[in-house]
């Protein structure tokens, strides 16, 4: 079949295992094609800076970019799918079928009419549950040990179409977001092949999803990411994963902004001070009081300081007994990712 991808997965084999299966692709489309500073420099960037670095999601396996330029196929900017000018090029490439996986535009039905044999989108999540933009923050943050992968039919209502396949994924105690997202993917890659194939050979099942068991979750506000130091370490340890390896975990002590990039819960653990309070102190390290046990704070830092400068200032401004803010300032500073 000769297919058309919508995908702007760096870290991702789909395109050779399609090929390998006998398919053709037409063209690859993200939103734009813009490459970030090479590694080296931002590592560079980082080390002169003195910058704590987030958790590390896995190393990279596979290079989209690079693989296409190799195999001479189209990669097309595209920041309107459903512009009038992209339906006329999509019409013109004869393709049998659309594969998206993690693009951040809604096909309407124009797009959704022109391939022969439909759209498959492959969801980050079980569907029903947990429908939306960002599943694999909601899910961490929830508590999930569960989380998956749905190919299905796509239709204008968002990740509501007929499901054609699925896949569970335990997910690790310690995973983070990014962590998460990389085994989806690739497990993502094996359930496309396998309904590609089956689309192609006339065996595709599908079945309708059970709406009354439909959840779903827009994208994460700031209200979202803000810490509840009255709930447990283990809720805040897994807001934290959740963020990870992208986001620090942001929180708020005597007007200053607390940037949390490695933390573990300790559940259980004895109970002398009132949510939020500082317990003990160590060089870079910090034991703050929850409603239900302590957490553990590994590597942190103060906004916007970094190395010795920041060193020095945990020292000074963050004594025992102080205690984090249990709401951000009302016109505190908006979390960003850390570079």
């Amino acid at each position: 079949m000769r297919l058309l991808v919508f995908s702007q997965i760096a870290d991702w084999d789909f395109g050779p295992r399609l090929k390998a299966s006998g398919h053709d692709i037409a063209a690859w489309v993200r939103p734009t094609w813009e490459q970030g500073p090479p590694q080296a420099v931002s590592s560079i960037r980082t080390t002169i800076l003195s910058r704590p670095k987030p958790i590390q999601t896995r190393q990279p396996r596979f290079d989209t970019r690079t693989w296409l330029d190799h195999e001479k196929i189209p990669r097309i900017p595209c920041p309107n799918v459903n512009a009038p000018q992209f339906i006329e090029y999509v019409k013109g490439l004869n393709i049998d079928l659309i594969v998206a996986c993690i693009f951040p535009q809604i096909l309407k039905t124009a797009i959704l009419q022109i391939p022969r044999l439909g759209v498959f989108n492959c969801h980050p999540s079980l569907l029903p549950r947990y429908g939306g933009p960002e599943p694999g923050f909601w899910m961490l943050k929830n508590g999930e040990s569960v989380a998956g992968i749905t190919v299905h039919m796509m239709t204008e209502k968002i990740d509501a179409g007929d499901i054609v396949a699925q896949q569970e994924l335990i997910i690790g105690e310690n995973e983070n977001a990014g962590e998460l997202l990389q085994r989806q993917h690739y497990a993502a890659a094996t359930l496309l092949i396998e309904a590609v194939n089956a689309m192609a050979q006339g065996t595709l099942t599908r079945r309708p999803q059970n709406i009354a068991e439909r959840s779903y979750f827009g994208k994460k506000k700031v209200a979202d990411t803000t810490p509840d130091w009255n709930g447990s370490a283990r809720q805040m340890y897994n807001l934290l994963r959740a963020l990870q390896p992208d986001e620090p975990l942001i929180a708020y002590l005597n007007g200053h902004t607390i940037k949390i990039f490695d933390a573990r819960p300790q559940e259980g653990s004895a109970s002398w001070g009132v949510p939020g309070e500082i317990l003990t102190k160590q060089s870079g390290k910090l034991l703050v009081q929850t409603g239900n046990g302590c957490l553990e704070i590994r590597s942190y830092e103060i906004g916007p300081y970094h190395g010795w400068i920041n060193r020095t200032l945990q020292e000074l401004l963050l004594p025992l007994g102080s205690r984090f803010d249990l709401a951000p300032p009302a016109t505190g500073p908006t979390p960003k990712a850390v570079p």
